[in-house]
């Protein structure tokens, strides 16, 4: 990445940049002026990633300088470097969309901060553009699709035999065969520098990851995208006579970092067992996705080897005796949510910590707490499943978590809501629990509501609310809320004179940029043009 300096004293020029010499950091001196002017000119000709300029400067200072460059280049990141401690400047700064705003004489750590943070900022937003311009080029057919979904159903033995070229030719050329599976975090949009319409985005920006860092490290296969659950990706491979096995797992290593480094999301990695022959695959499949579940429990981002030491095929059982089972019935009748909270910790550690443990005894621990808390609610309360949802719903979760705080988290949050609504004197039926949410909803739109504080507040489970509230109502929550404040906004646009930004911020949306967004989907255009609109009839 290159970067200017902008400065009228040479010595200060000098100063910084040998400051950014020194950094080690991969910046490339593209120039210096000594005045605004000079540094457009400068602009134009070196096209830098960074200006780092001083406020103070003749002919033209350091915000004329970025307001004018911001037209020529509005990606470019600023940082300016002042002699000036004055709050005015500083909020134009930022008015500018400037970065860092650093007090001369610049300390090395500050600087070194400054500029690590925007080199990787850029660095995503450029991957980010390249992930858009491949989307765009490789668009996936319905051809592909259809693929997807035989080799997926291959993999899970719906189909013993498909006619895949890339499989024949896997076939052909090599003498050892297994698979890795990774297997993400679901992704909330928006995530990162993800907008919320552009899922398919970071699906394609995974799959590059993964085919380039098997590619890179020699590790010939075929990469197939779950068509039954998102968030795996199975790269079936095979190694030729005298590669080493080794190279499997520094590619794995290098997938899951440039997952989480470019996309901030966390994964689990699971290798598979090797066969000599192709036709093992789907059992090698299941030994690896069994591999990444165990990455799980013993610490998430991280890869995962498949031992026959481990016993994964164990016998199921129980890990909730009669005895715990006793002790959980009275604390539920004290409504002693920390003895159980406390319990539950030292349970769900207990497995973790064993190294013989694997992932299944955890869903085992989890489907038992379910099914007595169940049990208790069914007995003591009414309407149960709004407490604690439905047992499908945990294991798909389950199923799809990448870190063991995650499922403590929400075992926790489960015995939370029991207790919640054992206590709550008259317990409502469910019809009337819903008009009470929705009555609060109408009456707090403007405030950070969400799926899990609104589970967190009623007591009610935010799946199995969510799921209740589109069939009564007939839209999603989300839905119903984003109406809400739309309908709230465009009231206070005709009645107000209220900036677009203000309104933004009465009606719960803070950001006035997807504030303009959201209402202009909603109704066709933006809030400015509604509003001119309206006062021009």
């Amino acid at each position: 990445m290159r970067y200017i300096v902008l400065d009228d004293e040479p010595i200060i020029r000098q100063g910084v940049i040998h400051k950014i010499r020194q950094t080690g950091l991969p910046l490339l001196f593209a120039g210096e002026a000594d005045d605004g002017v000079s540094g457009l000119e400068l602009v134009r000709s070196a096209k830098p990633d960074i200006v780092l300029t001083d406020i103070q400067m003749p002919e033209m200072n350091g915000l004329e300088f970025i307001r004018n460059a911001k037209t020529l280049y509005p990606r470019m990141e600023y940082i300016i470097l002042s002699g000036f401690d004055d709050f005015e400047y500083a909020k134009k700064a930022i008015g500018y969309g400037v970065s860092h705003y650093l007090l001369k004489p610049v300390e090395d750590d500050e600087l070194y901060e400054a500029l690590s943070g925007l080199i990787e900022r850029l660095q995503a937003e450029n991957y980010r553009d390249k992930m858009v311009l491949k989307l765009q080029q490789q668009a996936e057919t319905g051809q592909e699709a259809a693929r997807r979904q035989s080799l997926t159903r291959l993999l899970n033995e719906e189909e013993t035999n498909i006619a895949d070229p890339y499989l024949d030719e896997l076939s052909v050329g090599c003498v050892a065969f297994s698979s890795v599976v990774l297997q993400v975090e679901p992704v909330k949009l928006p995530h990162y520098s993800f907008a919320e319409d552009e899922e398919d985005l970071i699906w394609f920006s995974v799959k590059n990851i993964i085919t380039e860092g098997f590619k890179a490290g020699g590790v010939a296969g075929l990469l197939v995208h779950s068509s039954l659950n998102r968030c795996e990706f199975v790269y079936v491979f095979g190694l030729k006579a005298g590669q080493d096995r080794s190279i499997v797992l520094s590619a794995a290593d290098t997938v899951a970092y440039g997952v989480r480094k470019y996309l901030k999301i966390n994964a689990v990695v699971g290798i598979g067992p090797f066969a000599d022959k192709l036709d093992r695959i789907q059992e090698i499949y299941r030994e690896a996705k069994q591999s990444a579940r165990n990455a799980v429990l013993h610490g998430g981002n991280r890869v995962s080897h498949w031992t026959a030491q481990l016993p994964y095929k164990a016998n199921r059982q129980s890990l909730i005796g009669s005895e715990d089972g006793k002790l959980l019935a009275e604390w539920l009748e004290r409504l002693d949510a920390d003895q159980i909270i406390r319990w539950t910790k030292r349970r769900l550690g207990a497995i973790a910590q064993d190294s013989n443990s694997v992932f299944v005894q955890i869903e085992w621990f989890c489907v038992d707490l379910y099914l007595l808390f169940n049990k208790y609610l069914l007995a003591n309360a009414v309407n149960a499943e709004w407490t604690i949802g439905e047992l499908d719903d945990l294991l798909r979760w389950l199923q799809q978590v990448t870190r063991i705080g995650e499922i403590e988290e929400r075992m926790i949050g489960l015995a939370s809501n029991v207790i919640g609504v054992l206590a709550r004197s008259g317990d409502r039926s469910g019809k009337e629990v819903m008009e009470v949410v929705r009555a609060y909803i109408d009456h707090h739109f403007a405030e950070p509501l969400s799926l899990q504080s609104i589970g967190e507040r009623f007591s009610i489970h935010p799946n199995y609310f969510s799921k209740r509230f589109k069939e009564k109502y007939g839209e999603s929550f989300i839905e119903y809320l984003t109406s809400l404040r739309m309908k709230m906004a465009a009231e206070l646009l005709s009645d107000t004179d209220l900036k677009i930004h203000q309104i933004g911020e009465r009606v719960g949306i803070e950001d006035a940029a997807y504030f303009g967004s959201v209402f202009r989907k909603c109704y066709g255009e933006t809030p400015k043009q509604y509003r001119e609109r309206l006062h021009s009839t």
